[in-house]
């Protein structure tokens, strides 16, 4: 705003009234406002008496910031004076009183009737205000209000140019703990916005730092919102200083990003709140899912650290498994990574009971060695890399045969490497990151590098690529708001990696990794959580639940779960062989529900259905020995010979003899009988020669672990 402007009009309305313009003019200058308002006492309830002295009044009432008193008293002026220049600039002041008051609308259609005034720098001055409040102090709400409220072709103008433009406000720790990761992600920030307005784009980047003190962060942040309107917030670092700047912005109806924070929660405190980060809970949960759908695991152990990041990991891998149907088995939390006897004791003694083995004997150092407490299909580790390395040495010592499973801690192949002797099976997962043959990376590398003489770090990346998918979903969408074209965004490809909206809100891309010992490297694996329900949902749900009874020898309910399951899939509308076959546990039903009905020694179920399972995969050895098992209860005649090609099967060889024994027992041929019973006995015995001298064995090569115990 001109001042010249201003003081020019006064001495012109002071020159033509009663009132000393110099007495005035000096009462102004000199901040007297008070003795304006003495002065003019007398047109308190009648400024029509002295438009001009009434103009002053107005602007003291202004200049005290008493904004309400001065908005109804200049607009009562400007509508009881035929003087236009008080008109208009009484009409100018209640304006500026209004935004004051945040009633930008009503102070927007004022500055618009100014436009055209006859008076060029009250015109001036009224554009310049007005772009400045449709820019910086309205949101999209206010836009559509004076969209219909209002035809002037300038002010379209304005809201056009505001729409197509973005105002970010970035709250980031720039002092504090987490200062250089806050430098990071705003030096990444800065260089995309830098580049893009040089092609032509309007981005306004205003940087607040919180200096990781939430109180300092909460005042500073309300003081920039309340004196300008922005498009977005992006901030904070951690999730809980995340969710103090979610309450603030949700209020504002702002929308904020939030690029690193990892808390479930956040994204569900209002619909205007994104997380650009997969979160623990997140990458867990689909952990569990890959585990369960691709590498066939249904029953899990867990050990975890007693943090919130540990508790998050484990409340979502352990949702994913109870929603398939599958089981945890047992879950230890842990404070100390290099102390794990207790946890892994119970452990390991948990698996052997439901095994049904004697606990007491196989707790021994040597029975450790040489028996893996193998019912856990798959142990759950979400534990940091700084403990994976005492934590896979006291796994390797309990001796579990489940896979290991891991989340983005375990993205550090020096550490793999460094652990591969004692763990070969080791599946992880992490959010998505960047692909290093991706052009457009490489080609934001050597940009980034011919800018900066050095490599850009990883936040530098999410700082820019965050920018860059901003300006490109509002280049598809130019008239949707910011929080629109986010609420709309299913999909992304960033040069940092992949983001993929569950519910429009929270990032679910993720990479899963298979790491080889062997060949000293990870590999990642193709995988995506399958969205909605599959048709065989219920099918494979009522498979695993089936499965797991077996685990815990409940056989009754496992016969009952697998019926059900079979049952699903011969009621899907449509249902045919060829279907079947796209459904990897359809064949295995016939299989599992035929062993289990010979559990509970209902033999004529048990014939039937393994003798299905056998029409597609003739070959299988365990179900042609089960099948003949449970057949010879009903036919022994028929059966006999399939039993003896088992008599000396290392696997089948004990079981084989007793039931060949059965036979000819009923057949009353004792000496047949007697004969394959003291065989039975034989492979007995030979097994627990063969046990204890795999224990001699491994107890004399358990150095190998490196481990002083």
């Amino acid at each position: 705003m001109k001042q010249l402007t201003i003081l020019i009009l006064f001495l012109f309305c002071c020159a033509s009234s009663g009132i000393e313009p110099d007495k005035l003019k000096n009462l102004y200058d000199s901040g007297f406002y008070q003795d304006i308002l003495s002065f003019t006492s007398d047109l308190h309830s009648a400024p029509e008496k002295n438009p001009e002295g009434a103009l002053f009044r107005g602007l003291a009432l202004y200049k005290q910031n008493k904004f309400k008193e001065s908005v109804k008293y200049l607009s009562t002026l400007s509508g009881k004076t035929d003087n236009k220049r008080i008109k208009e600039t009484a009409l100018y002041f209640a304006a500026l009183s209004k935004i004051n008051l945040n009633l930008e609308t009503e102070a927007a259609l004022m500055l618009t009737a100014l436009l055209n005034s006859s008076f060029s720098d009250l015109a001036e001055n009224s554009a310049k205000v007005l772009e400045a409040v449709i820019n910086f102090r309205m949101t999209e709400d206010d836009f559509k209000i004076l969209s219909e409220s209002s035809n002037d072709k300038y002010l379209s103008k304005l809201i056009d140019l505001s729409g197509n433009s973005l105002k970010i406000l970035a709250v980031l720790p720039l002092t504090g703990v987490d200062k250089e990761a806050g430098k990071q992600l705003l030096s990444g920030l800065e260089y995309a916005v830098k580049k893009l307005n040089l092609k032509g784009k309007k981005i306004k980047l205003d940087v607040v730092n919180s200096e990781g003190k939430m109180p300092l962060m909460i005042k500073k942040v309300l003081e920039n919102i309340n004196s300008t309107r922005y498009n977005l917030v992006i901030g904070e670092l951690r999730s809980d200083a995340t969710a103090a700047l979610a309450g603030i912005t949700t209020q504002k109806k702002i929308p904020l990003i939030s690029p690193t924070a990892s808390d479930k929660n956040l994204s569900g405190i209002s619909s205007s709140v994104f997380q650009l980060n997969t979160t623990s809970y997140t990458l867990s949960n689909m952990l569990a899912g890959f585990a369960i759908d691709s590498l066939e695991c249904r029953t899990f152990a867990i050990l975890a650290p007693a943090t919130d990041d540990g508790i998050e990991s484990v409340e979502g891998f352990t949702e994913k498994v109870k929603e398939k149907g599958c089981s945890v088995i047992s879950t230890e939390w842990y404070f100390d990574p290099y102390d794990l006897k207790k946890q892994l004791t119970r452990l390991r003694e948990r698996l052997l009971e439901i095994s049904s083995l004697d606990v007491n004997e196989y707790m021994t150092e040597d029975s450790i060695s040489a028996y893996s407490a193998g019912i856990a299909d798959a142990v759950f580790l979400p534990v940091p890399n700084s403990d994976i390395e005492p934590v896979i040495s006291q796994i390797a010592y309990y001796n579990f045969k489940g896979r290991l499973l891991g989340t983005y801690g375990w993205n550090d192949i020096s550490m793999l490497n460094k652990v591969s002797m004692n763990a070969d099976s080791i599946v992880y997962i992490k959010e998505s990151s960047y692909d290093p043959d991706d052009v457009r990376l490489n080609d934001f590398i050597n940009e980034f590098r011919q800018h900066n003489s050095r490599n850009p770090k990883d936040l530098e990346i999410t700082g820019y690529s965050l920018i860059e998918m901003l300006v490109s979903i509002q280049n598809n969408n130019p008239a949707g708001s910011v929080v629109e074209n986010l609420s709309e965004l299913k999909e992304y490809s960033g040069i940092n990696g992949q983001i993929h909206f569950k519910d429009n809100k929270t990032n679910y891309a993720s990479d899963v990794y298979m790491y080889s010992a062997r060949k000293k490297k990870t590999e990642r694996i193709s995988y995506s959580e399958e969205s909605g329900t599959s048709i065989f949902t219920t099918a494979e749900k009522y498979y695993n639940l089936a499965y797991v009874n077996e685990i815990f020898s409940m056989y009754d309910k496992a016969v009952e779960h697998y019926s059900l399951s079979l049952d699903e899939f011969e009621s899907l509308k449509g249902f045919t062989d060829s279907l079947a076959q796209n459904c990897r546990i359809y064949p295995e039903i016939f299989k599992r529900l035929g062993s289990a009905c010979l559990m509970i020694k209902d033999y004529k179920k048990a014939e039937k259905y393994l003798s299905l399972y056998l029409d597609h995969n003739p070959k299988d050895r365990e179900a042609v020995y089960k099948n003949a098992a449970a057949g010879s209860n009903l036919n022994p005649d028929k059966y006999l010979e399939v039993l003896l090609r088992f008599s000396d099967d290392k696997e089948y060889g004990r079981e084989a003899n007793l039931a060949i024994g059965n036979i000819y027992s009923s057949l009353a041929d004792s000496l047949k009988a007697a004969e394959y019973y003291k065989k039975a006995e034989a492979v007995v015995s030979k097994k627990n020669e063969t046990k204890k001298s795999s224990s001699n064995v491994k107890r004399n090569s358990k150095n190998k672990l490196n481990i002083d115990w």
